[in-house]
Parts: structure tokens; C-alpha cells; sequence
């Protein structure tokens, strides 16, 4: 399994997700997400929940 295939960057989040890349950016900024910075990149886990999602009632 390629591990590169198991990541994105916060745009392909960003779309994925239907929220925009600042929201992504804060949400990772804040913990709410998987992911991890390399740099200024924000590098999230392909396979997690939308998170707007799962904290919704």
C-alpha cells in the first residue's frame, strides 16, 4: 500500500469536505483533525470523518 495515497493536502480537505481551506487550516491548528504540519504544510489523513460531520447532533 502506497502511504501517499493515504494523505492530503487542505485544499483536496477543502473539497472533499465542502468546507474552505482557512477552516481546515484552523481546524488543524486547533487538533480537531488528524493530521500533522511539515513546514507550512498541513498534511491530513485521508480516511478520517468530515469533521463538521461528526460533531454535529
Amino acid at each position: 500500500m502506497n502511504l501517499l495515497e493515504q494523505i492530503m493536502g487542505t485544499e483536496e480537505a477543502a473539497k472533499l469536505w465542502g468546507l474552505s481551506q482557512d477552516h481546515i487550516k484552523r481546524l488543524c491548528r486547533e487538533g480537531k483533525v488528524k493530521c500533522i504540519r511539515i513546514g507550512k504544510t498541513w498534511v491530513l489523513d485521508k480516511n478520517q470523518p468530515n469533521p463538521v460531520q461528526k460533531n454535529s447532533c
